[in-house]
C-alpha cells in the first residue's frame, strides 16, 4: 500500500513538473510572439494569454507587454491601442498575482498613461505591493496631490483616486492613514468619501496612534472629526478612546489661534471632550479639566459662552472623583460666597450645581464654606442643597 502511494506521489511530482516545463515553453512562444507582433497583434496575444489555461504563468508576458508600453510612451496619446494594452496587461498581473511586475506597474501609473489605465495600475498594485514602502509612499503622494488639487477647487481624476483609495486600503500600511483621513472628509461626494472611509478602517495598526497622529498634526476641523470618530469607533478600548480624548482636550487647551471661527472650533472640541471625559469619570484628566473650567468661567464673564457651557465645565469636573477636583470647586464656592455676602446677584443654577458636586465628590475640604451658605442670602432651594451636601461629605 505504501509503494503504491510512493508511486502515485512520484506520477504527480512528474506531471507537475512536466505541466510546468509545457507552461515554461508556451509562455516564451507567447513572449517572442508578442516580441515580433504588430500593436494589433500584440493585443490579441494578451486577450489569448488571459483566457487561456496557462493564465497564470503568463506574469512575465504582461510584465513583459508593460514594459514595451512605458518604452513607448511618447506614442500613447497618439494612438489608443498603447493604452488598451497597457490596461490589459496591468489588470491580469494582478489577476495572476505577479509580484515581480510591481515596478513596472508603478512606472506604469507613472506614465503618461490614461485614468483607466492607471486605475488598474493601482489595482494592481494594492494587489501585490504589501510591504514595498517606496511603491506605498507613491501612491500616498498621488492622493495626497489629488486631495490638494480637490481643495483648491481643481477636478480631481476620480477615476483613479478610488482605484487609489481602495488599493492603499488593501495595502494596509500606517502611513497612508492621514493621507486617507483627509480624502475622506474632503467632500469629494458620497461615493469616494464612503471609499475612502473603507479603506481607512483597514488600516492595519494600532488605530489610537493614527487617530493621535491626524489629531497632532492636520487642520483644526479635521481634528474635530478625528475626535469625532474617536468617539464613535468600536475599535478602541474604554481606556483608548479616553487617551485620545483627553489628549484632544489638551491640545484644545493649548492651541493659539486668532481668527474666531478657530476659536470657536476649538471651543467646541473642548466641550465635547471633557464631556465624554466627564461621562467615563477619566480622573486623569482632573488637572485639564480644572482649566477647562477656569477658562469656561473667564468666557462666561465675557459673554463668549451662555450658562450651559459653564454648569457643563462644572459638572465635568464634579466628576473627577479627586480631592484635587473637590479643591478646585471649594475656592469656587468660596468666591461666590463673597460675592454673596456682599450682596451681588447669583445664578441660582450655577451655585446650585457647585454645590451638588461638592457633595457628589463628598471631600470634606468642602465643609467650612458649604456650611457658611447658611449663614448667607441665598435663597431657601439654594441652602437645601447645601445641607444636602453637607451630608455627603466623607468622615
Amino acid at each position: 500500500m505504501r509503494r503504491a502511494l510512493l508511486l502515485a506521489a512520484a506520477l504527480l511530482a512528474a506531471a507537475a513538473s512536466g505541466y510546468a516545463q509545457d507552461a515554461q515553453r508556451v509562455v516564451e512562444t507567447f513572449k517572442r510572439n508578442f516580441a515580433i507582433g504588430s500593436l494589433d497583434v500584440k493585443i490579441q496575444i494578451l486577450q489569448d494569454a488571459a483566457s487561456g489555461k496557462t493564465a497564470p504563468a503568463m506574469g512575465p508576458l504582461f510584465q513583459q507587454a508593460v514594459v514595451f508600453v512605458i518604452d513607448n510612451v511618447s506614442l500613447v496619446p497618439t494612438d489608443a491601442r498603447f493604452d488598451q494594452l497597457a490596461s490589459l496587461a496591468a489588470e491580469q498581473i494582478g489577476v495572476v498575482g505577479f509580484v515581480p511586475g510591481r515596478s513596472s506597474l508603478l512606472k506604469l501609473f507613472q506614465a503618461g498613461v490614461d485614468s483607466q489605465t492607471r486605475a488598474r495600475a493601482a489595482t494592481a498594485l494594492g494587489l501585490l505591493a504589501a510591504g514595498d514602502e517606496d511603491i506605498v509612499a507613491n501612491l500616498n503622494r498621488y492622493v495626497d496631490s489629488q486631495n490638494v488639487m480637490f481643495a483648491s477647487g481643481k477636478p480631481p481624476d476620480t477615476v483613479v483616486i478610488a482605484a487609489c483609495f481602495q488599493a492603499l486600503g488593501r495595502l494596509g500600511d500606517p502611513s497612508s492613514f492621514p493621507i486617507l483621513f483627509a480624502g475622506m472628509n474632503l467632500g469629494y461626494g458620497d461615493k469616494l468619501t464612503a471609499t475612502a472611509r473603507t479603506a481607512l478602517l483597514a488600516i492595519k495598526g494600532d488605530f489610537k496612534a493614527m487617530l493621535l497622529g491626524v489629531i497632532g498634526s492636520r487642520p483644526l476641523a479635521e481634528k474635530q472629526i478625528a475626535l469625532q470618530m474617536a468617539l464613535d469607533s468600536d475599535k478602541l478600548s474604554d481606556d483608548a478612546r479616553a487617551q485620545v480624548v483627553e489628549f484632544v482636550l489638551d491640545l484644545s487647551l493649548h492651541t493659539s489661534v486668532v481668527d474666531v471661527p478657530s476659536k470657536d472650533l476649538l471651543r467646541n472640541m473642548r466641550s465635547l471632550a471633557a464631556a465624554n471625559l466627564a461621562a467615563h469619570a477619566w480622573s486623569h484628566a482632573t488637572g485639564l479639566m480644572i482649566e477647562h473650567l477656569d477658562l469656561t468661567i473667564g468666557e462666561f464673564d465675557k459673554g463668549l459662552v451662555d450658562r450651559t457651557h459653564l454648569l457643563g465645565a462644572i459638572s465635568a469636573l464634579g466628576s473627577m472623583a479627586t480631592h484635587e477636583a473637590a479643591v478646585r470647586l471649594t475656592q469656587l464656592l468660596l468666591l461666590i460666597n463673597s460675592y454673596t455676602e456682599r450682596g451681588k446677584t447669583y445664578d441660582e443654577l450655577v451655585v446650585s450645581a457647585v454645590l451638588q458636586n461638592l457633595g457628589n465628590l463628598g471631600d470634606k475640604v468642602a465643609f467650612d464654606d458649604l456650611m457658611y451658605t447658611q449663614y448667607l442670602a441665598y435663597s431657601a432651594a439654594v441652602k437645601k442643597v447645601a445641607r444636602a451636601a453637607l451630608e455627603m461629605l466623607r468622615w
